[in-house]
Formats: structure tokens, sequence, C-alpha cells
């Protein structure tokens, strides 16, 4: 799924390893290691992206960086969770 961001580093991207407490992002844009983002995540066939308030970088490695969920409003954290419950098991 695509993720656009905005905060210390602005740009769009695509989620791996997405989780309820935060995700793996490949993109073309720099990172650094305590960054805070705003991430819209688009979920398929929802027309609204759920957002993320505040997403701090943990690590970056060109061209990934992977991200911990800091502040999501309960309603945005109830949709991401209904979507990773419907997910096939690995």
């Amino acid at each position: 799924m695509t993720v656009s961001f905005i905060g210390d580093a602005r740009g769009i991207g695509i989620v791996r390893n997405l989780s309820s407490g935060g995700c793996k992002i490949e993109s073309e844009v720099q990172t650094k290691d305590t960054q805070l983002l705003v991430l819209r995540l688009s979920l398929p066939h929802e027309a609204v992206p759920v957002v993320i308030d505040v997403a701090g970088v943990r690590w970056s490695k060109s061209p990934t960086f992977g991200v911990q969920f800091l502040s999501v409003k309960e309603a945005e954290q109830q949709r991401l969770d209904r979507y990773l419950a419907m997910l096939p098991p690995l």
C-alpha cells in the first residue's frame, strides 16, 4: 500500500511489514533517526486514508526506514486494526 508523509521529511513511499504499532517504508526520501512524521496510509478498498498523527523514525537505511506509531486517534487505530485482522496469517 502507499503512504504519504509530512513533517521533518516529506514524500511518498510503499508500506512494508505493517503492524498496529509501526511499519517499514520504502522511499527515495532520506530520513534520519528521531525525525517525526505525519503518515497517511492508503488502505486497499478504503476511500479515506488512515492518519497516523505522529510516527517516529526509529532506523533508516536507504531506501527504507522504520517508524513507530507514537500518536494515533482511537478511531484511526481501530480502522488499522480491522484491516490487519482481515489479512491472512503468515
